[in-house]
């Protein structure tokens, strides 16, 4: 049986923590769920265990979303869930008001590809964006709803 999605809920939120490397705990995620200002759904196996999160932030003055996390637990990786998983953001989102949503990668990261072959485009680079790091560049990606 396939996976499915869902919107996250309250019973959601320790699993969520456990899952994303947002450094958000359960108790942050509840009020996130609660918030109106974020949108998060999960991926279930078919057993009905949560193995995938994702969520966005919304900004009402501009309608956009803004991608804070797109997690697949580690051993369910590579079997095409992340698609479902975020074509349910993306609904979400649409949902809440926004008409576009929008993530970035560091320049040459993994994501970008699938991005790219979710329907997104390259919106625009930043080349001081992540400051320390080695190469600080990101790319902005976005879908619009």
């Amino acid at each position: 049986m396939p996976s499915s999605t869902r919107p996250a809920c309250a019973d959601d939120a320790a699993t969520c923590a456990s899952i994303t490397a947002t450094g958000r705990n359960a108790d942050d995620f509840l009020v996130a769920f609660e918030s109106g200002k974020e949108a998060w759904v999960v991926l279930e196996s078919a057993d009905h265990e949560v193995i995938g999160v994702g969520g966005c932030q919304l900004w009402q003055w501009n309608q956009v979303a803004w991608v804070m996390d797109l997690t697949i637990r580690r051993d369910r990786r590579g079997h095409g869930q992340g698609r479902l998983l975020l074509e349910a953001l993306l609904g979400a989102a649409k949902l809440r008001g926004a008409l576009v949503l929008m993530d970035f990668e560091p320049q040459g990261g993994p994501l970008i590809e699938f991005y790219l072959q979710s329907g997104f485009r390259i919106c625009g680079f930043n080349d001081r964006y992540l400051p320390g790091n080695e190469d600080p560049s990101v790319v902005f990606l976005s879908r619009d709803l």
